[in-house]
């Protein structure tokens, strides 16, 4: 679920000029205005940015030309003339999305990402390209416990996921672990200060789910029976 969030946040940007922007408008980076969309830098979509220059929202990450809008993510954007800019999500309503745009991004430029808090205190893997390994320990729908049989949540260090059979994008934001994909709809994920269990509550138009995943020290991916 790239269309979703998969971002980081980075600190507070000095002197950053907010702006207002509608679904469906441009803007222009260099001159921090609303544009058309057809010449614009960033390009303000139904809950997706479109950068026809080149943007991240994850360290470490190669430039794309689109990404997802996520309330209080950081990402860095090229512009035409292949200036940087560090552009933040302030506020996103059903019509706007509210951003601060800055002068140069503050992404690190290193091969491998910054991995968040609290996933950076976990010790190393055998597999240099895995962060963490969880297990479904308990799943219920309106409160029912379901007795179901669930893979096992594979979060990499470059920022995707695996899932059983489906693959997308992991990204924190204020604390929260996000899901792209399928599992959108899980919603935010809580991660305790060890980093040893995701917590996701999900309340929809037809019904709740809660799910309580634990971390891990298999090096293999097991399955887990969630007992009823």
């Amino acid at each position: 679920m790239r269309a979703l969030p998969l971002l980081l946040l980075v600190p507070a940007l000095a002197q950053a000029t907010p702006l207002l922007v509608p679904l469906s408008r441009g803007v222009e980076l260099k001159t921090q205005s609303l544009a058309d969309p057809a010449q614009a830098d960033l390009v303000v979509q139904s809950r997706m940015f479109s950068a026809p220059h080149g943007i991240r929202c994850v360290a470490g990450d190669a430039f794309g030309q689109s990404s997802p809008v996520v309330n209080g993510a950081a990402c860095e954007v090229r512009d035409a003339g292949g200036s940087l800019y560090a552009v933040r999500v302030t506020a996103v309503t059903s019509v706007s999305v509210s951003l601060e745009v800055h002068l140069t991004g503050a992404l690190s430029q290193g091969s491998e990402p910054a991995v968040p808090a609290p996933f950076d205190a976990l010790p190393p893997s055998s597999d240099p390209g895995l962060l963490a390994r969880f297990e479904m320990e308990s799943f219920s729908v309106d409160g029912s416990p379901v007795s179901t049989r669930f893979p096992a949540l594979v979060l990499h260090r470059d920022g995707s996921y695996v899932f059983g059979e489906r693959k997308g994008r992991w990204s924190m934001v204020a604390g929260l672990l996000l899901l792209d994909g399928e599992y959108t709809g899980w919603g935010a994920g809580a991660v305790s200060a060890d980093a040893s269990r995701v917590t996701f509550h999900a309340r929809g138009p037809r019904f709740e789910l809660s799910a309580a995943l634990v971390r891990s020290q298999s090096p293999g991916v097991l399955l887990s029976q969630v007992e009823r």
